[in-house]
């Protein structure tokens, strides 16, 4: 089961070490520091004391049976290491050891593979950064941060994108649940963790990073049968690409439509962009409920600004209604004479609080707006935490989503960090923000196709 790996009651570090320059080290002390509370074991025959703690030789000299252990020794040394780690019954391995399929060398790894098989444990790896689980305190990886407990999970094979959405969540101030490098996929794949994470109540939001998939018919049976956003970057869709991949992990990338296709089935967001994949994450995990349908209404003090969101909603198939006639009358009472009440709806320049408060309330009290996209472009004559403060305020009580996109240099800084503490997905040009809301939408089709 993964949950022995996953959410282990106890782990043995195989090739932990006294090193700092040694993964050994760096997942050792990644585990204490971040507050593991459940038995840990140091595990190397050249070393007595690892950390403060006592080294053992062998797993075969550990006083208790573990959950999980962690193996960072030489390649040529793993298969030793794993038909000591199945005689003694743990459960699950996960490889951080390179020097595998990645480098053409397959034999060892079909090798290590079928001693997991044999001994009935779950692997993850090899050529894998670990994984990261914010509920249990547990960083078992080479990741230096561990981020805040949150929703969202990561499913990578990338090491280098898994320590980019941890530093990403930080600043946006968002929380993660699991963040798993699932290496070269020998024995536990993307369709194992994905039914994982199906059932796993911390969960909220799924991010996936791909290089290729082995068992395409499973994959879009477990993802079409999750009732959560999976969002997909799928890797590899050029020739170099193709190849680049085969040498980071020995992944096959394969054509690139017949993914669109299977993304397609399986109802995954694919995500273009790392960008997109983290700004849909973000919009996903945020708002409170996806959008009714597809009816985007824009404000903004900035008119530039709303055409450019205006006419990218249109490129992507999102729908700007026109206004009720009771929504124009309300905002004809407070607009200035020289704004016209329309959708997008430009206030002239007026940045204040009254103003963004009462057309936030108005538009998003339209029956035809399903969602709402907020700019706020800075001028220096107005402080940017007043509107930032009106939209927090006009928000409250309504389920549609809301997003923001405020513009400008440090000074909004205060005002961004204010959205943020409030759970209002915040983007630093609107056609980031147009996208992400692109994404909203298209999760709601897939829940209505289920």
């Amino acid at each position: 089961m993964l949950s022995n790996v996953l959410e282990p009651d106890s782990i043995a570090v195989i090739g932990a070490s006294s090193n700092r320059e040694k993964w050994g080290y760096r997942i050792l002390d990644n585990i204490i520091s971040g507050g593991y509370l459940r038995e840990v074991y140091p595990v190397n025959p050249n070393e007595d004391e690892v950390l403060g703690m006592r080294c053992y030789p062998s797993v075969l000299d550990l006083p208790h049976r573990v959950d999980l252990g962690i193996i960072a020794v030489p390649a040529g040394s793993v298969p030793t290491v794993l038909e000591e780690c199945g005689r003694i019954g743990v459960r699950g391995v996960v490889i951080v050891s390179a020097g595998f399929s990645e480098v053409g060398n397959s034999e060892l790894e079909n090798r290590v593979r079928d001693i997991a098989r044999d001994y009935k444990m779950r692997m993850i790896g090899p050529n894998t950064f670990g994984f990261i689980n914010t509920h249990l305190h547990l960083n078992a990886s080479i990741i230096p941060q561990m981020p805040e407990k949150g929703g969202i999970s990561f499913v990578t094979q990338s090491g280098t994108f898994g320590l980019a959405l941890v530093d990403w969540a930080a600043s946006q101030q968002m929380g993660l649940h699991l963040v798993v490098g699932v290496g070269n996929k020998a024995d536990v794949d993307d369709s194992d963790i994905l039914a994982y994470l199906s059932a796993d109540r911390h969960t909220k939001t799924i991010m996936m990073y791909i290089e290729g998939i082995e068992r395409g018919r499973r994959f879009i049976d477990v993802a079409s049968r999750i009732r959560k956003p999976v969002l997909a970057l799928k890797a590899g869709r050029s020739r170099a690409g193709s190849k680049a991949a085969l040498s980071h992990t020995g992944s096959l990338a394969g054509t690139d439509r017949i993914y669109d296709g299977a993304f397609k089935q399986a109802g995954v967001i694919r995500a273009g962009t790392l960008e997109e994949l983290f700004d849909s994450a973000l919009a996903l995990a945020l708002s409170i409920s996806p959008p009714a349908g597809s009816g985007i209404g824009i404000i903004s003090n900035g008119g530039g600004a709303s055409i450019l969101a205006a006419d990218l909603c249109e490129d992507l198939g999102l729908h700007l209604p026109d206004l009720s006639d009771d929504t124009v009358r309300m905002l004809k009472d407070v607009l200035p004479v020289i704004a016209t009440p329309a959708n997008p709806l430009d206030t002239a320049g007026d940045g204040s609080y009254e103003m963004f408060k009462d057309v936030t309330e108005i538009i998003l009290s339209d029956r035809s707006i399903n969602a709402l996209l907020v700019i706020y472009v800075h001028a220096e004559m107005v402080d940017p935490c007043l509107p930032a403060e009106a939209v927090i305020d006009a928000r409250r009580g309504c389920d549609k989503p809301v997003i923001t996109s405020w513009i400008g240099g440090k000074s909004i800084g205060a005002a961004v960090k204010r959205l943020e503490e409030n759970r209002i997905p915040n983007y630093p040009l609107p056609e980031r923000a147009v996208v992400a809301l692109n994404n909203l939408v298209r999760y709601k089709r897939i829940l209505q196709k289920r």
